[in-house]
């Protein structure tokens, strides 16, 4: 949420070198209830998320075949907790698939 408690959008870009190494433009968010998480590949190789079981998002796996942008909006009612997730990217050039498994954070709400 905004200073003036409007969702945001956090947006989490991707990128995965020739040795299947990750770097993050926004590594670790904190969101809240209400925000949407937006995931892309600048790669834009088909790649995937999975959240797990205890998932605070609609759902725990997404994906994009195409290499487009995933997104998700973490639902009112999350659970504030401390989530890792999965992302598989699907290295065109060397057929590979390449992991990593990096956090987010759902807050607490304020009031």
């Amino acid at each position: 949420m905004d200073k003036d408690r409007n969702p945001e959008t956090h947006t989490i870009i991707i990128t995965v070198d020739n040795d299947g190494n990750f770097t993050y433009d926004n590594p670790l968010i904190w969101v809240d209830p209400g925000d949407t998480i937006v995931w892309e590949c600048e790669n834009k190789w088909p790649f995937a998320i999975h959240v797990g079981w205890n998932s605070p998002l609609e759902k725990g796996r997404y994906q994009s075949t195409d290499g487009t942008r995933i997104e998700a909006t973490v639902p009112v009612g999350a659970r504030p907790s401390y989530y890792y997730f999965t992302v598989a990217v699907f290295d065109e050039k060397t057929r590979k698939i390449w992991t990593d498994d990096p956090p987010f954070i759902v807050k607490r709400p304020k009031g």
